[in-house]
């Protein structure tokens, strides 16, 4: 019995340790993908007039 315990146990904790690796990677997949829109961004820094001209 004490062995079926120690391989659940040791099961439990690699799924544990592997949803959080997931987690961390998407999440920082997410930051990745925020900065490139951040950086593609043609004419974020100007604004603009109501007539389409940059001020």
């Amino acid at each position: 019995m004490k062995k079926v315990t120690s391989i659940l146990a040791v099961a439990v904790m690699a799924l544990g340790m592997a949803t959080y690796v997931v987690e961390n990677t998407a999440s920082e997949f997410d930051f990745m993908n925020d900065i490139s829109k951040a950086l593609a961004c043609d004419d974020c820094s100007y604004p603009t007039d109501p007539r389409g001209k940059t001020a």
